[in-house]
């Protein structure tokens, strides 16, 4: 992920969570959670894209804004997304059957936390007695106040129009005022709110709003606060129905239903227990051409933006490319004579039979051959996450720089981009080996969802592992900042638990994968896209085997430098 400041880097990854939970990456989101360190709030932000995704949201738009326009409508507010809260769970408990236990943890959480009811405003009283009442307890309530949750516990089977009549029922019945209508002439104050600043009272998350349609006695107030929750969600897809949604959205996947799971069962072990795999080649049925998603419009689109982008710098990038081939070339030619290889087949090696039964790498013969291109592969790997976007263009003209040049020299190479979205590591691949004319395809890069680097190296890794070559180069082009929102399973003391994927545990398990596969004969080197000071996490993972390029002037001959030397090494 992108190391910006703290806010930025928060906010993104708000509008992430709520992009993969709504399922839809093309709106800007009107409300985003933070808790009291500033950190984006996983569980409550993925209410907010739930909400989008189960409800007309242009009616739950009009009604907050109709809200915002109410000397309470800091209270009205926060009623309003308790209910919400209450009837998505409910509508997204089936594809998430996580939510059951930990809202459980975050109710007790809630009930521990709570100060006497003499102490509580109305809507902390209402909030501490909802989640007692999941966990079974009892608390206490006035009776207007026990009518008042009631009326706030939407059922699951209500629809948008039906939230909104019993939210307008609600505000008449329990605190006797009517919603302001919304003329054309107030239409103007339709901006997006956006949450800066929070703080933590027991319990709950008070988030700082800066709405620009509120009016009335709260619109001069700089403290305007809306009360949201605070656990952490690692959610999983129902494996049937969002496989349908990431073929209508990324494309079809290469595999059957059962080769799929069959990959799954291998790859998503340990750490990525629960995780799901998606390879596509980006190829879409008729019909999602015909009336294309949201996303799939929004991938046309940046493939035109990329094409765009390198045709503006098109002499630069010829020259660069020239510049890389030229120095491959010359490479393949150091050694004309004979040299040893390993392969599976020759004259055993004594030493290196260990390799087989602990590494599982059967190259453990020797023969001697003339230098050939032919026995050395390449596959490159781009991250495609959302931390990605202020320069997918540039990675994507990267990209192909590289490919186009590796292609001129006549070698095979293979081209993916991975990201990550509820869990599921997406593999779009752009072109295979034996596919040199397909490089253009590269402009397709989308940049969306997380980065879960270890395992993108894990299946990157297997699918290697799978071809017909002895001696192999993986390439990955990354900001060398892997980050998820489902956990990563481990179990410490036999005692099974969950931790955030990200930061240190993300780069230590990226790592890992990049050490296993150079023990099983993988040569790996990593082209840092992010900034200078992302360099020292990329050395973290990929050793000296990485590069940055300051500008894109020198980015044929950094990159080319480090290719030369592990071409060499064959």
């Amino acid at each position: 992920m992108i190391l910006m400041n703290r806010t930025e880097n928060q906010e993104q990854r708000a509008k992430n969570i709520i992009w993969n939970a709504a399922g839809d990456y093309t709106f800007p989101p009107d409300f985003e959670a933070f808790d009291a360190d500033g950190e984006a709030d996983l569980y409550f932000n993925c209410i907010i894209g739930s909400v989008h995704r189960f409800y007309d949201y242009s009616l739950l738009h009009d009604l907050f804004l109709r809200i915002g326009r109410m000397p309470e409508a800091e209270l009205y507010r926060s009623l309003l997304w308790l209910g919400l809260e209450q009837c998505t769970y409910e509508k997204a408990l089936p594809d998430r059957p996580v939510l059951s236990q930990l809202r459980i943890l975050y109710a007790r959480k809630v009930v521990d936390r709570a100060c006497s009811y003499w102490d509580q405003d109305l809507f902390d009283r209402l909030n501490t007695a909802h989640f007692a009442y999941i966990l079974g307890e009892k608390a206490r309530l006035g009776r207007k106040e026990k009518r008042l949750l009631a009326a706030l516990e939407f059922a699951p089977s209500m629809n948008t129009e039906e939230i909104v009549e019993a939210m307008c029922g609600l505000l008449k019945d329990f605190f006797r005022c009517r919603l302001p209508r919304l003329d054309e002439k107030n239409l103007r104050f339709r901006f997006p709110v956006r949450f800066r600043k929070a703080a933590l009272y027991g319990n709950l998350v008070s988030v700082s709003a800066s709405d620009s349609s509120v009016s009335g006695s709260n619109a001069s107030k700089p403290g305007h606060t809306l009360t949201l929750y605070l656990p952490v969600l690692y959610a999983q897809a129902r494996y049937e129905r969002f496989q349908t949604w990431l073929e209508q959205n990324f494309g079809i996947s290469v595999y059957t239903i059962k080769e799929r799971q069959e990959l799954e069962r291998h790859l998503c072990t340990d750490g990525h227990k629960n995780c799901r795999l998606h390879v596509t080649r980006g190829v879409f049925r008729k019909e999602a051409a015909l009336k294309p998603s949201a996303q799939y419009r929004a991938m046309m689109h940046q493939k035109e933006q990329n094409l765009r982008f390198y045709q503006e710098h098109l002499s630069r990038n010829m020259l660069n490319i020239s510049r890389l081939t030229e120095r491959i070339l010359r490479s393949l030619r150091f050694d004309s004579g004979r040299s040893p290889l390993r392969g599976r087949s020759g004259i055993l090696m004594p030493d290196r039979i260990w390799r087989a039964v602990r590494l599982n790498d059967d190259r453990i013969f020797q023969r001697t051959e003339p230098n050939e291109k032919g026995n050395l592969s390449v596959d490159i790997l781009l991250d495609a996450s959302a931390s990605q976007r202020d320069r997918q263009e540039r990675i994507a003209s990267q990209g192909y720089i590289i490919a186009e040049s590796l292609s001129r020299c006549g070698l095979p190479v293979r081209v993916c981009s991975y990201c990550t979205v509820n869990g599921c590591t997406i593999l779009h691949m752009f072109r295979d080996y034996n596919e040199s004319q397909n490089n253009q395809r590269i402009f397709e890069y989308y940049a969306a969802g997380w980065n879960r680097d270890g395992l993108a190296v894990r299946i990157a890794g297997k699918r290697i592992l799978d071809s017909p070559y002895e001696n192999r180069l993986l390439i990955i082009l990354s900001d060398c900042s892997p980050n998820d929102d489902h956990k990563f399973f481990s179990r410490e003391k036999q005692i099974p638990f969950y931790y955030d994927y990200g930061k240190e545990r993300g780069i230590l398990d990226t790592a890992r994968e990049v050490s296993l596969l150079r023990r099983q004969g993988i040569s790996v080197l990593a082209v840092c896209t992010g900034r200078e000071r992302d360099l020292a996490a990329a050395r973290q993972i990929y050793g000296k085997d990485v590069v940055w390029a300051k500008s894109e002037e020198r980015f044929a001959d950094a990159v080319g430098y480090l290719i030369q030397e592990k071409i060499r090494y064959y």
